[in-house]
């Protein structure tokens, strides 16, 4: 009996029709998901999120792609001059052992004229991969191209307990 289930298992191994893999992980970083930006004063000059950060990928022969849409939702402070804010932001691969394969930089703009604003971008992100390997173990990561003491900012408000 043990004989024809291990059969059975081996006959899967030809025949690949069956093999659904899934999609690779889209997310945003924690701690480069939010940008303050602070005008001349010191004071907040206008901040941004990324939300949203979702999608749906596609397999072929060569490898798997993903489509998905990034939201900028920002908001201007007190130190605002008005106009527009510029954020720019990546879009990163890594592979099942967070290795980076791959990382682009990409620019907004957001219109603030009304206080507050909101950009959506559509990627498109290819990752090859033979037709065998399961692609949710490689992961799309999107985020704030911030300077080190914008994420140190951010990881010590993301630590804080919540009141």
């Amino acid at each position: 009996m043990l004989a024809g289930v291990a059969l059975l298992a081996l006959a899967g191994c030809k025949d690949l029709d069956g093999f659904r893999p899934g999609c690779p992980n889209v997310a945003v970083v924690r701690d480069a998901g939010t940008a303050y930006v602070a005008g001349a004063d010191g004071q907040l000059a206008h901040k941004a999120t990324l939300t949203g950060f979702g999608g749906t990928c596609e397999y072929d022969e060569s490898g798997v792609t993903i489509e998905a849409d990034l939201t900028i939702r920002a908001q201007s402070g007190p130190a605002f001059a008005g106009g527009t804010a510029h954020y720019e932001y990546f879009v990163a691969v890594t592979d099942a052992d967070r290795n980076v394969l791959a990382k682009q930089v990409f620019g907004a703009d957001v219109n603030l004229s009304g206080g507050t604003g909101v950009v959506q971008e559509r990627l498109v992100q290819f990752i090859p991969l033979p037709p065998t390997v399961d692609g949710r173990y490689y992961e799309v990561l999107a985020g704030f191209q911030l300077t080190p003491e914008q994420v140190e900012a951010n990881r010590r408000m993301n630590e804080a307990p919540r009141q």
